[in-house]
């Protein structure tokens, strides 16, 4: 019975080595690497379209960001914003009336002021601010440079054919408004000397220091004064932006655009061509 048993046994291990050597293939690879290797085959298009997914979202990510690289469209501006805009403009439009009840006209003042109405229109405060700003310093330049014509004309008879009738008190308030004026307080000046005019000379009339056509050839610097103030006034050039002109015409008379000598006398260019006067504009903006 035991010699079965053993013969049993050895049947058993040599069917195992049989089995086991099988197992292997040809080339050396066992099957479970060949399955393995098939699995990982069967499962590469699986990998390459994940990729491709993967991709496809990537791009998707790109054209849904694309808003972040544009340019946003301007946000419109809140309503007190756009309101004080409004007040702002009819500040403006008021000092261009009345520069043009004196005279004075403003017509690129106006042009600002228009298109200061047609950005609040769009929402936009920022821009309207900006030139209703403008419009209206436009305005308030050449009101000054009346003011200040006016105010010396009155100082200039005052002291000439009423110096006798002045108290010394008047004297002083007299001078009080000549300093004024030196300091560049053209509308400051004009109501003191008016004031003075009234109770001097209360009878005297005065010609309007410039009558719409009248040009200059030649304008004495005043206390306070500038190029660009100087080029604003009517008897000038009635632009602030054709200073460059006043420039060119008087080289070697200032050292400093900006500090302009009291007294010394600024020769008008009166033959500027068309092409110098808008490159004088050019350069002022």
């Amino acid at each position: 019975m035991r010699s079965v048993e053993k013969s049993a046994a050895w049947l058993v291990l040599v069917l195992t080595v049989a089995l086991g050597g099988c197992a292997s293939l040809p080339g050396g690879e066992s099957v479970a690497a060949a399955e393995s290797d098939a699995a990982g085959s069967e499962s590469a298009p699986v990998s390459e379209r994940e990729a491709a997914v993967d991709e496809a979202a990537l791009d998707e990510e790109d054209v849904a960001g694309m808003p972040l690289v544009v340019a946003e469209p301007v946000q419109r501006s809140s309503r007190l914003e756009l309101a004080e805009a409004r007040g702002e403009i009819d500040a403006a439009m008021a000092d261009i009336r009345m520069a043009e009840a004196r005279g004075l006209l403003q017509p690129e003042a106006k042009a600002w002021l228009k298109q200061a109405r047609e950005a609040v229109e769009a929402g936009d405060a920022a821009q309207a601010r900006k030139l209703a700003g403008e419009a209206g310093g436009r305005a308030r330049v050449a009101l000054k440079g009346y003011y200040a014509d006016m105010a010396q004309q009155r100082i200039a008879r005052l002291r000439g054919e009423y110096a006798g009738q002045m108290s010394s008190a008047q004297g002083m308030r007299l001078d009080t408004a000549e300093s004024a004026l030196r300091a560049g307080q053209s509308e400051v000046a004009l109501m003191l000397v008016n004031a003075l005019v009234d109770e001097i000379a209360p009878g005297a009339t005065f010609e309007p220091p410039v009558t719409r056509g009248d040009k200059v050839s030649q304008v004495t610097v005043r206390e306070g004064d500038t190029l660009s103030e100087i080029a604003a006034r009517p008897e000038v050039y009635g632009n602030a932006d054709l200073w460059p002109l006043l420039l060119k015409a008087n080289r070697g008379k200032f050292l400093r655009v900006d500090e302009l000598p009291v007294g010394i006398v600024l020769t008008i260019d009166r033959n500027a061509s068309q092409e110098e006067i808008d490159h004088a504009l050019a350069l002022s903006r």
